[in-house]
């Protein structure tokens, strides 16, 4: 996987960007020079001066007239009347209960893939901070199965349609193909550690944490070396976070009891579109604060993957449609490399992910 900035050379590779009712785009950091825009998904690079502006030392990029680029409008973001066919139907380009009572705009295949811009770009210089906790005494026996390199990994992801690969362009199946976050993780770890690591994802879209405990016969006989926990986006609107808590503490009770050699890896969920009903602020940061109280008082062998806090800091940087993979509550491949970092981060604590 590329890492998706080199701090020595502030070089920064593939970072999304949509010019979604607006003319720019911002970037993380302040560039000296745009290398490459495409867009992976209508397989289409874009020219400085035909199709964009960039002013040196400045941390957006502009459209120009007449570009290639693909632009949706407020309009188009927003469809209504005979423009709107309301997800769950057939071919849904929108979904209802925006907070403003207007619909939002929705794809579930490859349209937000086809609207978005890869950046890479020289910066002035990387002062991102994750501020993730150090967990370096955390899942110590996978940790010491990875430096062994003797034995396979056996991970096992439970979640919802983040973790079953939702928009990621593999499982939409266009151009660039990149595959959803726990392939990532899979691909990467092989690589830097030269030993076997072995993925069984049972994630299944649509699911809260209780489906996990409902369909435990489908992942408990993993047994696996690592079990993921992946869920949050689809419990935010009707789970208070101590209920979501005291499932989770039934999900790793239930595979202690067939499987006590596991591990856990408890993913804290990226926050969904600000304007949805079912994903307004607030909820997510609560079951992200008590996913931090219930890690750290937790055991050895407990860990976070805090892909929330560094959700929230690229927000305080970039805008909501340049991570979403559909408009509400999906990342797009760019999303899926932040999760696969953050996990890496913890998992892989030599290498500087950030």
């Amino acid at each position: 996987m590329s890492i998706l900035w080199d701090r020595e050379t502030g070089v920064v590779r593939q970072e999304s960007g949509m010019f979604a009712g607006k003319d720019q785009v911002s970037l993380l950091f302040p560039a000296t020079e745009i290398l490459r825009v495409a867009c992976p998904g209508i397989e289409m690079e874009f020219l400085p001066g035909r199709d964009f502006l960039h002013r040196p030392g400045t941390n957006r990029i502009e459209l120009v007239q007449g570009s290639r680029i693909p632009a949706l409008s407020d309009a188009e973001l927003h469809p209504a009347g005979a423009e709107a066919r309301l997800f769950p139907a057939p071919g849904a380009n929108a979904i209802a209960d925006g907070l403003d009572g207007r619909n939002l705009r929705f794809g579930s295949g490859g349209f937000f893939a086809c609207h978005q811009v890869e950046i890479d770009y020289r910066s002035t210089g990387i002062d991102f901070q994750p501020e993730l906790q150090p967990q370096r005494n955390r899942l110590p026996r996978c940790r010491a199965r990875l430096a062994r390199r003797e034995e396979p990994l056996r991970i096992t992801v439970i979640g919802d349609s983040i973790s079953e690969g939702n928009n990621a362009t593999a499982f939409s199946g266009i151009p660039p193909f990149a595959p959803a976050y726990p392939e990532l993780v899979r691909r990467t770890l092989e690589e830097r550690f030269k030993t076997a690591v072995e993925l069984q994802n049972r994630a299944v879209g649509g699911t809260g944490c209780r489906h996990a405990l409902e369909i435990s016969d489908r992942w408990l006989p993993d047994t696996p070396d690592l079990l993921i926990i992946a869920y949050g986006m689809n419990d935010f609107s009707h789970l208070a976070p101590a209920e979501f808590i005291r499932t989770l503490s039934a999900i790793i009770d239930r595979c202690r009891a067939a499987s006590p050699g596991t591990e856990y890896l408890i993913v804290a969920s990226m926050s969904g579109n600000p304007q949805w009903q079912l994903t307004r602020p607030g909820p997510d940061a609560a079951f992200a604060a008590a996913l931090r109280e219930f890690t750290a008082a937790g055991p050895e062998e407990i860990a976070l993957a805090d892909v929330y806090k560094v959700w929230q800091k690229l927000l305080a940087r970039k805008d909501f449609f340049d991570l979403t993979g559909n408009g509400v509550n999906h990342p797009n491949d760019y999303g899926h490399r932040v999760y696969a970092s953050v996990i890496l981060a913890l998992l892989d604590s030599d290498r500087n992910y950030f």
